[in-house]
Parts: structure tokens; sequence; C-alpha cells
């Protein structure tokens, strides 16, 4: 890849305007010091900005640099690949040691460690309908039964597609698989991908494949397909898609115009408004300091000073037990969109609450409980508590009894980390365990 399409990267440009609008901030200083400011302000809003720099350029170049690495080999970087992993690789290949960091990529993509980026794969509706499909591969890979896997990812890879672009797979000659400000959707990304997975093949080839060549193995031409590299890259081009699926339903597809410059008069309110947060934050922080120095975990134990099993209304209070009780009445009555409610999520960004609910009804439809009780409470910061409750579920004509942890995040009315014992915040989980609780029947 050349300096010219690095430099054209959106996610480059992006990642390189807010740069340039940091290092703005170092050249109005002398502006901001005519408004009264300090200069003690401006020295601990800058120093970092050396460091922030470094860590831009290595993040903005980066999947642009793997790409330019390892795209012809059948690997693209994409938004929801591991970061330490990307930068590794390129800066091993970056060493002309190219097939060690392919090995890392392999050892990464065929490994249990691909779970979660199999589960996240609920959220967007084509995969969800291929869910079954996804768990079946996923087992025949961790398996080494590679001969079976690879066909039903090539396949499942060209349905979603077909879903998401109305009627055109990934393999047919007029799928558009760009999208703006997306790293897996880039020119150098999706596109390049489907043009080497799509080489046609019309010999019969006994050959070892490095690369899962769709036509030949489809149509039973390519003989040596099943092995962990191809596997491998199937499922990572897999996932790459779903970022780009994700670009797509995000309204990625068209670049939104360029925001307007600012004059040096907004310049100037801006700031003076973001110095007045910097110092009401200074404040709060010292308070926040304070609590977490004052804090200490709760002995709690189960059966003792705390019920075992009652009503939601037994418990006191904005804890996080209380939550968790009122997890399991949620799930009793099969109250899907109370249990959506209680979902910590990472981003800020507003959810559909019925697309939000469906997902949970996907997890739990079926699943009755039968019986319920905390067994462990573990507080482990201001913020944060793991409840751990046993469960008694009839699935399919069958019981299952397991103990799931849900960890719980302590959050105010906009979302930002508040401390325990602060009122009106809201207790809600990371949902990690629910694939314990969807692939129950296979435990």
């Amino acid at each position: 890849m050349d300096t010219d399409k690095i430099e054209n990267n959106p996610t480059y440009q992006n990642l390189k305007k807010k740069l340039e609008g940091a290092e703005s901030l170092q050249k109005i200083t002398e502006l901001a010091v005519s408004l009264g400011l300090t200069n003690n302000c401006f020295n601990e809003l800058f120093e970092k900005l050396p460091d922030f720099r470094k860590q831009l350029e290595l993040l903005s170049k980066g999947p642009d640099r793997f790409n330019h690495h390892f795209s012809k080999l059948g690997w693209i970087a994409h938004e929801s690949m591991n970061t330490d992993m990307m930068l590794k690789c390129v800066e091993l290949a970056d060493q002309n040691k190219t097939e060690i960091a392919e090995n890392h990529l392999i050892d990464y993509y065929s490994s249990e460690k691909i779970k979660g980026l199999i589960h996240s794969l609920k959220g967007i509706e084509a995969f969800s309908r291929r869910y079954n499909f996804f768990l079946l591969a996923f087992e025949d890979t961790i398996a080494k039964r590679y001969h079976a896997a690879v066909p039903v990812l090539l396949i499942m890879i060209d349905g979603t597609v077909n879903d998401i672009d109305k009627g055109k797979g990934f393999f047919a000659d007029n799928t558009n698989l760009t999208a703006w400000d997306s790293i897996a959707a880039h020119s150098t990304g999706l596109s390049s991908l489907k043009e080497i997975f799509s080489n046609s093949r019309h010999k019969t080839n006994h050959n070892e494949l490095s690369l899962p060549y769709r036509h030949g193995i489809i149509h039973g031409r390519d003989l040596g397909y099943a092995n962990r590299m191809v596997t491998a890259k199937c499922w990572a081009a897999l996932f790459s898609i779903s970022d780009w699926a994700d670009a797509v339903r995000s309204g990625k597809k068209i670049q939104p115009p360029l925001e307007p410059d600012i004059s040096e008069e907004e310049i100037k309110l801006l700031f003076k408004k973001h110095l007045t947060t910097y110092e009401e934050n200074k404040k709060n922080s010292i308070l926040i300091n304070k609590k977490l120095n004052e804090w200490k975990p709760r002995k709690i134990l189960v059966g003792q000073n705390i019920l075992e099993k009652g009503v939601s209304s037994d418990y006191i209070d904005f804890t996080p037990e209380q939550e968790a009780i009122k997890f399991a009445e949620y799930w009793t009555k099969g109250n899907f969109g109370a249990i959506s409610e209680q979902i910590h999520h990472f981003s800020k960004t507003s959810k559909n609450k019925n697309m939000e609910a469906g997902k949970v009804r996907n997890v739990f439809i079926g699943k009755k409980l039968i019986d319920y009780k905390i067994t462990k409470v573990l507080d482990c910061s201001p913020s944060i508590s793991e409840i751990t409750l046993y469960l008694n579920i009839e699935y399919e004509e069958r019981i299952f009894e397991k103990h799931v942890t849900l960890r719980f995040i302590y959050q105010g009315t906009n979302n930002e980390m508040i401390t325990f014992g602060d009122k009106g915040g809201k207790w809600k989980y990371i949902n990690f365990f629910f694939h314990e609780i969807e692939n129950i029947v296979y435990e």
C-alpha cells in the first residue's frame, strides 16, 4: 500500500483530525492566558500530548500497515480485531517475520478465544438467523473437523451478505463492501479479500490450500482445504463482514458532510467552557477520591445478613443483590424487556428497546426458571460487585442446574460510574454470562 492510500483512509483522516485539534489547543495558549487563565492549567492539559500523538499515530496506521502485510495472505484488519495482536503482527512483519505473525493469527482465529466474537454475531439479524450454524462450525473447529467447518462458514458468509446487501452475496461481482469510516470496509479490506477468495479454480487440486478459495472448495475442485489455516481465515473474514454490516446498519454507507470551520471567537468560547468544566471535574475528583479511600467491601454472609431467596423488596434498595433478584423475577415472568433494561452497555449510544428485548428473548425463550437463590456476594470495588446465583432451569423436558455470576456496575443517570451508597443509581450487569444460558443444552 502506498502513502497516498494510507492518507486517504477515512479512519486515518478522522484520527489525524482529532490529533490536529488537540495540537491546536497548544497554539491558542496565549489567547487563553489573555482571558486570565493560568499556565499551570495548560501544563496539566498538555503534558500527555506527546504520548497521545505516539499512540494515535500507531493506532491510525496500524490497520493500513496490517493490510499492507497480510491482505494478500487472506487477512484484513477489522474493528473487532484484537488491537494488541494486530500491532504485534505488524511489528513482526516489519521485521520480516511474517510467518510467525501469521501463526499468531491462525492460533487466535481457530481457538476458544473467538467465542466472544461469535456471541456478538447475534446483534445483527442476518447473523442471528444463522447463529446455530456458527455454533456448529465453532464446535467443528475446536474438534479439528476442518472439512466440515470451512464449507459451512463460506456458505454462511455468502448468505449473510445476501441478506444485508439485498440479494447480492459476498462473492458476487457487483457487491459493494465499502463503508465510510470503517476499518473492515475500507477499499483495502473486504473488497480485496473478496477478490482473493473469489479466484476461479478450474482444475482439481490435491495440494494443501493456504487460502479459502470459495469456487474450488464448494465445487469440489480444491481438495486440500481442510486445515487450520483455511478455517481460521474463514472465521476472520466472517468477523470482518460482521463489522462491515454494523457500519452499514449505522448509516455509514455514505460519508456525511464535513463540519464547517470554527471561528476564533467560537474557539475562545468553547475553550473557556471546557476549562470551567475541567475545574469542576477537578473538585469532583477530590470528593470521589475521598470516597474511594474510605470504601471497604461489605462482609456479606448469605443466609445470615441477607436472604438466600426472597422477593426483591426484601433487599436493601440500591444494592446489587436486589437487582440480581429482580433479574430472576423478570425471568420467571418472561419479562424480556425488563431484563434487557438491566444490561450495562459500554457504548453510550442509545439502543432500540424492542431490538434489545428481542435479543434477550432469543437467549431465554423456552428456558423456564424453576428455582433460584443467591450463593455469593462479592464487592470488588466501590462501583463493581459480583452476585453468584444458583439457577434451576427446565429446558426441553430436562432439568439443568447452574451457577452464574452477574458482574454489576453501579451507574448514574448519565451512565457514569458512581460509588456504592450514592442514591438514585442503577446496578447493571455485563451480559457475558448469557452464552451459558443460551448454550445450556451443550454443556
